[in-house]
Protein backbone atom coordinates (compact mmCIF):
# COMPACT_ATOMS: atom_id res chain seq x y z
CA UNK A 1 0.00 0.00 0.00
CA UNK A 2 1.29 3.39 -1.26
CA UNK A 3 0.87 6.47 0.53
CA UNK A 4 1.18 10.47 0.12
CA UNK A 5 0.98 13.36 1.68
CA UNK A 6 -2.00 15.72 1.26
CA UNK A 7 -1.77 19.70 2.03
CA UNK A 8 -4.80 20.93 3.16
CA UNK A 9 -5.94 23.63 0.67
CA UNK A 10 -5.50 26.77 1.96
CA UNK A 11 -1.81 26.15 1.97
CA UNK A 12 -0.28 27.63 -0.96
CA UNK A 13 2.49 25.81 -2.64
CA UNK A 14 5.22 26.94 -4.99
CA UNK A 15 8.43 24.83 -6.24
CA UNK A 16 11.22 25.99 -8.22
CA UNK A 17 14.12 24.04 -9.11
CA UNK A 18 15.83 25.74 -6.81
CA UNK A 19 13.21 26.61 -4.14
CA UNK A 20 10.47 25.68 -2.43
CA UNK A 21 7.78 27.13 0.09
CA UNK A 22 4.78 25.60 1.96
CA UNK A 23 2.50 28.87 3.23
CA UNK A 24 -0.55 28.18 5.20
CA UNK A 25 -2.54 31.04 4.25
CA UNK A 26 -4.77 31.04 7.30
CA UNK A 27 -2.13 31.47 9.89
CA UNK A 28 1.19 32.18 7.98
CA UNK A 29 3.38 29.42 9.20
CA UNK A 30 5.33 28.47 6.45
CA UNK A 31 8.89 26.22 5.55
CA UNK A 32 10.83 27.73 3.01
CA UNK A 33 13.96 26.16 1.26
CA UNK A 34 16.71 27.15 -0.39
CA UNK A 35 17.91 24.30 -1.53
CA UNK A 36 14.27 22.13 -3.10
CA UNK A 37 14.90 18.83 -1.87
CA UNK A 38 12.41 17.76 -4.36
CA UNK A 39 12.51 15.46 -6.93
CA UNK A 40 11.62 16.51 -10.85
CA UNK A 41 8.50 13.97 -9.91
CA UNK A 42 7.45 15.23 -6.51
CA UNK A 43 7.57 18.89 -7.87
CA UNK A 44 4.82 18.16 -10.06
CA UNK A 45 2.92 16.64 -7.75
CA UNK A 46 3.17 19.20 -5.10
CA UNK A 47 2.05 22.01 -7.62
CA UNK A 48 -1.28 19.46 -7.41
CA UNK A 49 -1.32 19.57 -3.33
CA UNK A 50 0.20 16.07 -2.66
CA UNK A 51 3.54 14.35 -2.42
CA UNK A 52 4.89 10.68 -1.83
CA UNK A 53 5.79 9.49 1.02
CA UNK A 54 9.63 8.36 0.31
CA UNK A 55 12.78 8.27 1.92
CA UNK A 56 14.33 10.74 0.10
CA UNK A 57 11.21 13.47 1.36
CA UNK A 58 10.56 11.86 4.98
CA UNK A 59 12.32 14.77 6.69
CA UNK A 60 10.70 17.47 4.79
CA UNK A 61 7.07 15.83 5.07
CA UNK A 62 7.43 15.39 9.05
CA UNK A 63 8.21 18.93 8.85
CA UNK A 64 4.54 19.54 7.22
CA UNK A 65 3.12 17.33 9.37
CA UNK A 66 4.45 19.35 12.76
CA UNK A 67 3.47 22.39 11.43
CA UNK A 68 -0.09 20.65 10.63
CA UNK A 69 -0.03 21.20 6.78
CA UNK A 70 -1.42 18.21 5.72
CA UNK A 71 -2.30 14.53 6.62
CA UNK A 72 -1.44 11.36 5.35
CA UNK A 73 -3.55 9.48 3.08
CA UNK A 74 -3.27 5.53 2.21
CA UNK A 75 -3.50 4.29 -1.09
CA UNK A 76 -4.93 0.85 -2.04
CA UNK A 77 -5.81 0.86 -5.55
CA UNK A 78 -7.85 3.71 -6.35
CA UNK A 79 -5.78 7.89 -6.23
CA UNK A 80 -8.28 9.38 -4.87
CA UNK A 81 -9.64 12.52 -6.36
CA UNK A 82 -7.64 15.99 -6.54
CA UNK A 83 -9.34 19.19 -7.41
CA UNK A 84 -7.27 21.62 -9.32
CA UNK A 85 -5.19 24.15 -7.22
CA UNK A 86 -4.79 26.36 -10.15
CA UNK A 87 -7.12 29.47 -11.50
CA UNK A 88 -8.81 29.07 -14.58
CA UNK A 89 -9.98 32.50 -14.96
CA UNK A 90 -7.48 33.87 -17.74
CA UNK A 91 -7.95 30.31 -20.14
CA UNK A 92 -11.60 32.01 -21.46
CA UNK A 93 -9.53 34.10 -23.51
CA UNK A 94 -7.82 31.43 -25.19
CA UNK A 95 -10.73 29.01 -25.05
CA UNK A 96 -12.12 32.35 -27.12
CA UNK A 97 -9.14 32.59 -29.06
CA UNK A 98 -9.32 28.63 -30.28
CA UNK A 99 -12.72 28.59 -31.32
CA UNK A 100 -12.52 31.81 -33.42
CA UNK A 101 -9.16 32.18 -34.32
CA UNK A 102 -9.21 35.51 -32.28
CA UNK A 103 -10.65 37.35 -28.93
CA UNK A 104 -14.52 39.49 -29.76
CA UNK A 105 -13.52 43.17 -28.68
CA UNK A 106 -16.64 42.78 -26.75
CA UNK A 107 -14.81 40.52 -24.28
CA UNK A 108 -11.79 42.29 -24.17
CA UNK A 109 -13.64 45.68 -23.86
CA UNK A 110 -14.61 44.60 -20.34
CA UNK A 111 -11.51 44.02 -19.28
CA UNK A 112 -10.70 47.41 -18.58
CA UNK A 113 -11.52 48.97 -15.07
CA UNK A 114 -9.10 51.53 -14.69
CA UNK A 115 -7.38 54.50 -16.63
CA UNK A 116 -4.88 57.32 -15.99
CA UNK A 117 -5.06 60.32 -18.44
CA UNK A 118 -2.05 62.39 -18.29
CA UNK A 119 -2.81 66.43 -18.75
CA UNK A 120 -0.85 69.36 -18.57
CA UNK A 121 1.66 70.58 -16.58
CA UNK A 122 3.36 73.98 -15.86
CA UNK A 123 5.76 72.88 -13.48
CA UNK A 124 9.21 71.62 -14.79
CA UNK A 125 9.84 70.12 -11.37
CA UNK A 126 11.52 66.80 -11.98
CA UNK A 127 12.66 64.40 -14.67
CA UNK A 128 10.91 62.22 -16.81
CA UNK A 129 11.45 59.09 -14.81
CA UNK A 130 10.21 61.24 -11.58
CA UNK A 131 7.35 61.59 -13.37
CA UNK A 132 6.64 58.36 -14.16
CA UNK A 133 6.86 56.88 -11.10
CA UNK A 134 4.27 59.50 -9.91
CA UNK A 135 2.32 58.90 -12.99
CA UNK A 136 2.04 62.46 -13.87
CA UNK A 137 2.63 64.10 -16.93
CA UNK A 138 5.95 65.40 -17.48
CA UNK A 139 6.61 69.04 -18.95
CA UNK A 140 4.12 70.34 -21.22
CA UNK A 141 1.11 72.68 -22.97
CA UNK A 142 -0.15 70.65 -25.43
CA UNK A 143 -3.95 70.61 -25.93
CA UNK A 144 -5.51 67.15 -24.25
CA UNK A 145 -8.85 66.25 -26.87
CA UNK A 146 -10.74 65.10 -24.04
CA UNK A 147 -14.07 64.49 -25.87
CA UNK A 148 -11.73 62.16 -28.05
CA UNK A 149 -10.89 60.58 -25.27
CA UNK A 150 -14.27 59.99 -23.55
CA UNK A 151 -15.47 58.92 -27.19
CA UNK A 152 -12.87 56.16 -27.08
CA UNK A 153 -13.73 55.30 -22.90
CA UNK A 154 -17.53 54.53 -23.88
CA UNK A 155 -16.71 51.41 -25.50
CA UNK A 156 -15.71 50.36 -22.38
CA UNK A 157 -18.32 48.91 -19.82
CA UNK A 158 -17.11 48.23 -16.74
CA UNK A 159 -14.72 51.12 -16.45
CA UNK A 160 -14.58 51.95 -12.10
CA UNK A 161 -12.13 54.83 -12.05
CA UNK A 162 -10.52 57.74 -14.23
CA UNK A 163 -7.66 59.27 -12.69
CA UNK A 164 -6.90 62.94 -14.24
CA UNK A 165 -3.69 63.85 -13.65
CA UNK A 166 -2.24 67.08 -13.92
CA UNK A 167 -3.81 70.99 -14.66
CA UNK A 168 -7.45 71.48 -16.37
CA UNK A 169 -9.72 73.88 -16.13
CA UNK A 170 -12.86 74.07 -14.43
CA UNK A 171 -15.19 74.05 -18.21
CA UNK A 172 -12.86 70.65 -18.71
CA UNK A 173 -13.47 69.19 -15.39
CA UNK A 174 -17.28 69.68 -15.63
CA UNK A 175 -17.88 68.71 -19.22
CA UNK A 176 -16.07 65.29 -18.07
CA UNK A 177 -17.62 64.82 -14.47
CA UNK A 178 -21.23 64.92 -15.79
CA UNK A 179 -20.28 62.26 -18.55
CA UNK A 180 -18.74 60.22 -16.05
CA UNK A 181 -21.35 60.76 -13.20
CA UNK A 182 -24.21 59.05 -14.72
CA UNK A 183 -21.92 56.10 -15.81
CA UNK A 184 -21.28 55.98 -11.90
CA UNK A 185 -17.54 56.31 -12.86
CA UNK A 186 -15.01 57.56 -10.22
CA UNK A 187 -13.05 60.45 -11.01
CA UNK A 188 -9.72 61.01 -9.46
CA UNK A 189 -7.91 64.22 -10.28
CA UNK A 190 -4.25 64.11 -9.02
CA UNK A 191 -2.75 67.48 -9.28
CA UNK A 192 0.47 69.09 -7.54
CA UNK A 193 -0.45 71.00 -4.80
CA UNK A 194 0.91 74.17 -6.17
CA UNK A 195 -1.35 74.37 -9.13
CA UNK A 196 -4.22 73.13 -7.93
CA UNK A 197 -7.35 75.34 -6.99
CA UNK A 198 -8.90 74.43 -3.73
CA UNK A 199 -12.10 76.75 -4.51
CA UNK A 200 -12.92 75.49 -7.53
CA UNK A 201 -12.77 71.52 -6.53
CA UNK A 202 -14.50 72.14 -3.49
CA UNK A 203 -17.34 73.29 -5.98
CA UNK A 204 -16.91 70.27 -7.40
CA UNK A 205 -17.24 68.21 -5.25
CA UNK A 206 -20.32 69.46 -3.70
CA UNK A 207 -21.90 69.30 -7.18
CA UNK A 208 -20.22 65.67 -8.01
CA UNK A 209 -20.42 63.05 -5.54
CA UNK A 210 -17.82 61.52 -8.13
CA UNK A 211 -15.30 63.54 -7.79
CA UNK A 212 -12.04 63.12 -5.51
CA UNK A 213 -9.00 64.84 -5.66
CA UNK A 214 -5.50 63.64 -4.90
CA UNK A 215 -3.43 66.06 -3.86
CA UNK A 216 0.39 65.37 -4.38
CA UNK A 217 2.86 67.83 -1.73
CA UNK A 218 6.28 67.84 -1.34
CA UNK A 219 9.28 68.64 1.51
CA UNK A 220 8.12 72.05 0.96
CA UNK A 221 4.66 72.23 1.27
CA UNK A 222 3.27 74.28 4.90
CA UNK A 223 1.75 71.79 7.02
CA UNK A 224 -0.67 74.32 7.93
CA UNK A 225 -1.56 75.00 4.72
CA UNK A 226 -2.47 71.14 4.34
CA UNK A 227 -5.30 72.06 6.79
CA UNK A 228 -7.71 73.34 3.73
CA UNK A 229 -7.26 69.59 2.44
CA UNK A 230 -9.53 68.27 5.30
CA UNK A 231 -12.56 66.72 3.69
CA UNK A 232 -13.22 62.97 2.98
CA UNK A 233 -12.66 63.35 -0.69
CA UNK A 234 -9.25 64.57 -0.34
CA UNK A 235 -6.29 62.51 -0.44
CA UNK A 236 -2.90 63.60 0.28
CA UNK A 237 -0.14 62.11 -1.10
CA UNK A 238 3.74 63.16 -0.02
CA UNK A 239 6.56 63.28 -2.86
CA UNK A 240 9.55 61.81 -0.86
CA UNK A 241 13.01 61.60 -2.79
CA UNK A 242 15.25 61.92 0.00
CA UNK A 243 15.00 59.99 3.51
CA UNK A 244 14.93 63.20 5.23
CA UNK A 245 11.71 64.44 3.64
CA UNK A 246 10.25 61.53 5.75
CA UNK A 247 11.18 63.51 8.71
CA UNK A 248 9.54 66.79 7.27
CA UNK A 249 6.44 65.31 6.09
CA UNK A 250 5.67 62.77 9.01
CA UNK A 251 4.31 65.64 11.27
CA UNK A 252 1.17 65.56 8.37
CA UNK A 253 -2.51 63.56 8.98
CA UNK A 254 -3.31 60.49 6.97
CA UNK A 255 -0.55 61.59 4.74
CA UNK A 256 0.51 58.75 1.88
CA UNK A 257 4.39 58.38 1.05
CA UNK A 258 4.95 58.05 -2.82
CA UNK A 259 8.77 57.50 -3.11
CA UNK A 260 10.53 58.50 -6.10
CA UNK A 261 13.75 57.56 -7.33
CA UNK A 262 16.25 59.23 -9.98
CA UNK A 263 19.65 57.62 -11.78
CA UNK A 264 21.22 61.08 -11.03
CA UNK A 265 21.66 61.14 -7.37
CA UNK A 266 22.49 58.06 -4.65
CA UNK A 267 19.34 56.48 -4.19
CA UNK A 268 21.22 54.20 -1.07
CA UNK A 269 19.54 55.39 2.09
CA UNK A 270 15.87 55.75 0.54
CA UNK A 271 16.42 52.13 -1.11
CA UNK A 272 17.16 50.71 2.30
CA UNK A 273 13.79 51.88 3.40
CA UNK A 274 11.77 50.73 0.76
CA UNK A 275 13.75 47.28 0.27
CA UNK A 276 12.13 43.99 1.66
CA UNK A 277 14.35 41.65 3.94
CA UNK A 278 13.17 37.54 2.95
CA UNK A 279 11.56 37.51 6.49
CA UNK A 280 9.37 41.08 6.16
CA UNK A 281 8.58 38.82 2.94
CA UNK A 282 7.43 35.51 4.57
CA UNK A 283 5.45 37.93 7.55
CA UNK A 284 3.17 39.28 4.75
CA UNK A 285 -0.11 37.84 5.20
CA UNK A 286 -2.26 36.83 1.86
CA UNK A 287 -5.12 34.88 1.35
CA UNK A 288 -4.90 31.84 -0.96
CA UNK A 289 -6.63 33.64 -3.58
CA UNK A 290 -4.47 36.41 -3.43
CA UNK A 291 -1.03 33.94 -3.66
CA UNK A 292 -2.86 31.98 -6.90
CA UNK A 293 -3.49 35.20 -8.48
CA UNK A 294 -0.18 36.49 -8.04
CA UNK A 295 0.94 33.73 -10.09
CA UNK A 296 -0.70 34.67 -13.32
CA UNK A 297 -1.29 39.01 -12.94
CA UNK A 298 0.12 42.02 -11.96
CA UNK A 299 -2.51 42.58 -9.51
CA UNK A 300 -1.46 46.38 -9.02
CA UNK A 301 -1.47 47.38 -12.80
CA UNK A 302 -4.53 44.33 -14.01
CA UNK A 303 -7.04 46.24 -15.65
CA UNK A 304 -5.52 49.15 -15.68
CA UNK A 305 -3.63 51.65 -18.54
CA UNK A 306 -2.19 54.79 -18.98
CA UNK A 307 -3.30 57.62 -21.84
CA UNK A 308 -0.67 60.24 -22.32
CA UNK A 309 -1.48 64.01 -23.54
CA UNK A 310 -0.50 62.91 -27.02
CA UNK A 311 -2.36 60.10 -27.15
CA UNK A 312 -0.36 57.35 -26.25
CA UNK A 313 -1.53 54.36 -24.44
CA UNK A 314 0.97 52.56 -21.86
CA UNK A 315 1.31 50.16 -19.21
CA UNK A 316 3.57 50.27 -16.42
CA UNK A 317 6.14 52.98 -18.80
CA UNK A 318 5.75 50.41 -21.67
CA UNK A 319 4.37 52.13 -25.08
CA UNK A 320 1.62 50.26 -26.28
CA UNK A 321 0.06 52.48 -29.48
CA UNK A 322 -1.78 56.01 -29.69
CA UNK A 323 -5.23 56.32 -29.75
CA UNK A 324 -4.68 58.40 -32.79
CA UNK A 325 -3.57 55.45 -34.86
CA UNK A 326 -6.49 53.00 -33.39
CA UNK A 327 -8.83 53.12 -31.45
CA UNK A 328 -8.28 51.90 -27.33
CA UNK A 329 -10.48 49.25 -28.02
CA UNK A 330 -8.64 47.89 -31.03
CA UNK A 331 -5.28 48.39 -29.04
CA UNK A 332 -6.51 46.66 -26.29
CA UNK A 333 -7.76 43.63 -28.34
CA UNK A 334 -4.63 42.89 -30.04
CA UNK A 335 -2.36 43.66 -26.70
CA UNK A 336 -3.99 41.23 -24.78
CA UNK A 337 -2.82 38.00 -26.62
CA UNK A 338 0.57 39.88 -27.07
CA UNK A 339 3.92 37.58 -24.82
CA UNK A 340 4.50 41.50 -23.79
CA UNK A 341 0.96 42.14 -22.08
CA UNK A 342 2.52 43.92 -18.73
CA UNK A 343 -0.95 42.44 -17.18
CA UNK A 344 0.08 39.32 -16.80
CA UNK A 345 3.85 40.00 -16.54
CA UNK A 346 4.40 38.38 -13.17
CA UNK A 347 7.60 37.45 -10.95
CA UNK A 348 7.50 33.93 -12.11
CA UNK A 349 8.29 35.12 -15.93
CA UNK A 350 10.84 37.51 -14.37
CA UNK A 351 14.32 36.62 -14.98
CA UNK A 352 15.64 37.61 -11.72
CA UNK A 353 12.69 36.12 -9.60
CA UNK A 354 11.31 32.98 -11.55
CA UNK A 355 13.70 30.42 -9.39
CA UNK A 356 12.17 32.35 -6.09
CA UNK A 357 9.27 30.77 -4.37
CA UNK A 358 8.69 34.14 -2.71
CA UNK A 359 7.73 35.45 -5.84
CA UNK A 360 3.89 35.26 -5.01
CA UNK A 361 4.36 36.91 -1.56
CA UNK A 362 6.71 39.53 -3.23
CA UNK A 363 4.72 42.92 -3.79
CA UNK A 364 3.92 42.85 -7.26
CA UNK A 365 6.68 44.00 -10.56
CA UNK A 366 6.55 47.90 -10.28
CA UNK A 367 7.44 50.93 -11.69
CA UNK A 368 10.85 51.18 -9.92
CA UNK A 369 11.91 47.81 -11.45
CA UNK A 370 10.73 48.35 -15.06
CA UNK A 371 12.59 51.62 -14.93
CA UNK A 372 15.92 50.02 -13.57
CA UNK A 373 15.77 51.40 -10.30
CA UNK A 374 16.14 48.57 -8.30
CA UNK A 375 16.24 44.93 -9.70
CA UNK A 376 13.54 43.69 -7.32
CA UNK A 377 11.67 44.62 -4.04
CA UNK A 378 14.79 42.58 -2.46
CA UNK A 379 17.79 43.46 -4.49
CA UNK A 380 19.37 46.45 -5.59
CA UNK A 381 21.99 45.24 -7.92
Amino acid sequence: MNRIFYFYPHCYLKSTKKELLVYDTTNGKYIYLKNNPLSVHDRKTILQGFISDSDSCCHFIEQCKNKTFGYYIDIAKVFPFMYSRQLDFITSLEKERKALGYNLQSYTNSLLREVTILLNNSLDILSVEMFLQLEYPQYNNDNVDLDYILQQLSYFPYLESITLAGESDKKTLCKFLEYTNKRKIQIIHRVLFDVFNITTSLELMDKYSNYYLEVLVDNSTEATKLKLLNNNHIWVKAIVSKTNDLEKLHRIDSIVYLPILSTNQDNTKLLHQMLLSEDEILLTRKTIYECQLADYINPSIYGHLTIDYDGSVSCLGHRIKSVYEQDLAFIVNQWIKDDNCMWYYTRRKKETCKECALQSLCPPISIYEELGLFKCPCKYK
